[in-house]
């Protein structure tokens, strides 16, 4: 029997989907040309004739940043998706128990169980405590 309700599946399914074509969009629209053909990230796509060039630089690599916490992102919604379609999904990746649907209804994205989390904050040393 699947972990997941035939149900639970294809809301899950769709929620992905569509999270997958925001966060597409959100990169393209960081990464791509603006008016002057300067993608968001590029290290002069804040900077005007008059512009402070420590506070351009700052966002300049604060897009970065966001553009590779989105690509993170992606790749979890891709990794989640490849296992909703293979059959794995709503199966803990480290202890291979069901993972409760409360959870993956919360973060559809999550890998593991509330128990292997914590253990696995604990070994990292975060303390954030799981998600859900």
């Amino acid at each position: 029997m699947p972990p997941i309700s035939p149900q639970l599946h294809e809301e899950i399914g769709q929620r992905l989907r569509k999270d997958r074509e925001g966060m597409l969009a959100a990169i393209h629209a960081r990464t791509d040309g603006d008016t002057d053909d300067r993608p968001a990230i590029s290290p002069m796509a804040h900077m005007g004739s008059n512009d402070d060039a420590p506070a351009g630089e700052m966002l300049s690599h604060n897009e970065e940043h966001l553009a590779e916490h989105e690509t993170r992102l992606l790749q979890d919604i891709d990794a989640a998706l490849g296992r909703l379609e293979s059959g794995g999904y709503g199966i803990c990746v480290r202890c291979g128990q069901d993972i409760p649907e409360a959870r993956l209804v919360a973060t559809p994205t999550v890998q593991t169980c509330i128990g292997c989390q914590e253990e696995i904050e604990k070994e990292q040393h975060t303390g954030r405590g799981p998600t859900m």
